[in-house]
């Protein structure tokens, strides 16, 4: 608040006070606040909206003891179908509401709030009270319907560990959002004008204490956040404290400053002890529709933060959005409570292993993402209806299948908020094509029975011309190696000058297509377990020396790239003078010298004419010229063949690993058409979907 102080003497009427002369906008001004209601009102209220509501005793009284006209809400409030009783559209129903003022210090804002996802540190990545203060507890759990209600009732419940849990959640929410929304300067002026939005939520506790009723925000709420620091008010002992004495004493000291005349600090003290609210209070569903009061509530602040005036961001809306996919998953029995618990980052490793679920973050982000991308008609329907209950706009595309499942596994990093929200956004680009496209599970095979199995698909792969898709388990090791390799920023890290523009998961693709990025991955997956630096791996799969052989050569995302690049590019030279090695440098020569053909061959077709045409479709080029470079490239292109066909008869599958599967030998493929000609490219339409911005891939 300003230091300057500007007082006024009134006769009852408002009063405009400037705390500065240089202000551009006048303060709201300030009135007389009314008595707090007495109990008789309050209870007569509670007892109308139990009637008209069907909630409980406790959720009425909550909502009686914090309006700041108790009488004026309950002539409002005739049935629920009285005209001034709001009716919200949200998908899958509507939504009840009832406008009033209501005690700023009779609400709390949400120890949820949204906005401090990315820094939440959930079990699975630190034990809770073995870390530092933002690990001291579990992150506050999602509200729920009360266990003996009917999902529409209108009101929460939410088990905590005991009172020191909420007042720990409501610290860090309040450090985070002051130090990123805060709203003091502007409430402080112009006091709370858009209402925010509340519903009766009972806090549960563990330890054995009484439950605790009171009304909390259900988005954010960074304004009421604001408030409670204006007013000195803690937020968590709202639920807790003697209140209507203190209230009439602070309502009665303002008002007596009032008469006699108030300086600037208690301008702004009236302008925050009462807000606008809307009160949820109902909820009544479309016929047909399965959506209970929690996710038509989750629905409604989703749609308020599609434009707020500081949008949620990408990694808390897609936590939102995978929270919910998780509950639709449990209310279809597709997976267990424990299973939510776990894919939502809420248990510890140790709960998880004694569940029989693996401890390993690796092989929790695989089963993540087999969860949200492989094809299953009642998985597609569940992810469609919980993200459609948050959003009309859109599309359940590969790619938001990628940022909801990247949302979940970042749960399990450890680091602050930057470091996390980094990783998320490399690890949506992660998942490329084949995982969404091809029928793979995520299995609890051990790395060596992972490799041997994809080198015998690499092998095949090789042997038959026309396969593309080497097979299930090189996908799983894929995916497994993509969450040490992008959480130690070996791909995807903040390296600026890459030698391509593939998206991790395309590099990804690259290494599980050949034996010696089959190892690479296998290593990346060891050396991650060991917490060791991650290595490159020679053709063999040995561990790669430096070429002064002063240590072992570890990767980075430059280095993967060189080493695996897209079909046609040629790879990273090797220093050794060996006839291997030469042939090796020759083959990134001729991949060199035809990238500068095909840019040569179409900078020909650059040259405009005077009608802006390409000139050589009008002047045409020298017959004899054309036909030794026919002569050349036809040439070329017998030899290519040649290679190719050798290539898969030196390294297709041999038969003794063929016994017992399909796809016989490499001999009975040969064909004409070489690896590079069957390789299926990049599908456009998929990657535009994916690759937001390049920069941000490779960022």
């Amino acid at each position: 608040m300003g230091s300057s102080r500007l007082v006024a003497h009134t006769q009852g009427e408002a009063v405009t006070l400037l705390s500065s002369p240089d202000e551009h906008v006048l303060p709201r001004p300030v009135e007389r606040l009314p008595e707090f209601a007495h109990a008789k009102a309050r209870r007569t209220l509670a007892e109308r909206l139990v009637a008209a509501f069907k909630m409980s005793e406790a959720a009425a009284t909550a909502i009686a003891d914090s309006v700041v006209d108790p009488a004026a809400v309950r002539k409002a409030v005739g049935e629920a179908d009285d005209p001034q009783v709001d009716h919200i559209p949200v998908p899958g129903g509507v939504l009840l509401g009832i406008r009033s003022q209501i005690w700023a210090r009779r609400v709390m804002p949400d120890p949820r709030n949204p906005r401090i996802g990315p820094s939440r540190r959930h079990p699975f990545a630190i034990e809770p009270g073995t870390g530092g203060e933002e690990s001291k507890f579990r992150p506050v759990p999602e509200p729920r319907t009360p266990e003996d209600k009917s999902d529409d009732t209108p009101e929460l419940v939410v088990d905590i560990e005991s009172r020191h849990h909420l007042t720990w959640a409501s610290a860090q929410a309040k450090q985070y959002i002051l130090a990123e929304n805060n709203w003091k300067s502007s409430i402080e002026s112009q006091g709370v004008m858009e209402a925010v939005w509340v519903v009766p939520t009972t806090y549960r506790h563990m330890d054995g204490t009484a439950p605790a009723t009171v009304l909390a925000t259900v988005e954010g709420s960074s304004r009421l956040t604001a408030v409670h620091d204006i007013l000195q008010v803690r937020s968590a002992d709202v639920a807790y404290d003697e209140y209507e004495q203190k209230l009439r004493l602070n309502v009665r000291k303002l008002n007596d400053a009032f008469e006699q005349g108030i300086n600037i600090e208690q301008a702004v003290l009236l302008r925050c002890e009462r807000i606008p609210a809307l009160i949820l209070v109902g909820f009544r569903k479309h016929d047909g529709s399965n959506t209970g009061f929690p996710t038509a509530v989750k629905s409604l602040v989703a749609l308020r933060h599609v434009d707020p005036p500081k949008p949620w961001g990408d990694g808390p809306e897609n936590e939102s959005l995978a929270d919910e996919v998780l509950d639709e998953f449990y209310r279809r029995d597709l997976i267990s409570a424990i299973e939510r618990s776990y894919y939502a980052g809420a248990c510890t490793r140790a709960e998880a292993k004694a569940a029989h679920l693996s401890d390993d973050p690796v092989n929790r982000a695989a089963r993540i993402v087999a969860l949200f991308t492989t094809a299953d008609d009642r998985r597609d329907e569940a992810i469609r209806i919980a993200v459609t209950s948050q959003s009309t706009r859109k599309r359940i595309s590969p790619k938001l299948r990628n940022d909801m499942a990247s949302a979940l596994i970042v749960r399990s990093v450890v680091g602050d908020a930057g470091k996390t929200d980094q990783v998320r956004r490399h690890m949506r680009h992660a998942f490329g094509k084949a995982m969404h496209r091809e029928r793979w599970q995520s299995t609890d095979r051990d790395t060596e029975t992972l490799v041997k199995e994809s080198l015998m698909e690499v092998a095949r792969a090789i042997g038959d011309g026309a396969t593309t898709e080497p097979g299930p388990a090189s996908l799983e090791l894929a995916v497994r190696a993509a969450y040490p390799l992008v959480v130690t920023g070996r791909l995807g890290g903040n390296q600026r000058d890459l030698p391509d523009r593939r998206t991790p998961g395309e590099v990804l693709d690259a290494l599980r297509r050949t034996a010696q990025g089959i190892h690479q991955l296998a290593q990346s997956l060891r050396d991650f377990g060991d917490n060791r630096n991650i290595r490159a791996v020679n053709e063999d799969g040995s561990v790669r020396r430096l070429a002064d052989d002063s240590g072992d050569q570890v990767v980075s995302d430059v280095f993967l790239r060189e080493e695996y690049p897209p079909p046609g590019k040629g790879r990273a030279k090797r220093t050794g003078d060996t006839p291997t090695e030469q042939l090796h440098n020759r083959m990134v020569d001729f991949g060199q010298v035809m990238d500068r053909l095909t840019e040569a061959f179409a900078a020909i077709g650059k040259v405009a004419g005077d009608d802006g045409n390409p000139l050589v479709e009008y002047d045409g080029a020298d017959p004899l010229s054309c036909a030794a470079w026919r002569q050349v490239l036809q040439e070329i292109d017998d030899e290519l063949t040649i290679w190719g066909r050798t290539f898969r008869k030196r390294y297709g599958t041999p038969p003794e690993l063929l016994t017992g599967s399909a796809g016989g030998s490499a001999d009975d493929n040969d064909s004409d058409e070489s690896a590079d000609e069957a390789y299926e490219g990049p599908d456009e339409q998929w990657n535009d979907e994916t690759k937001e911005s390049e920069s941000e891939a490779t960022e």
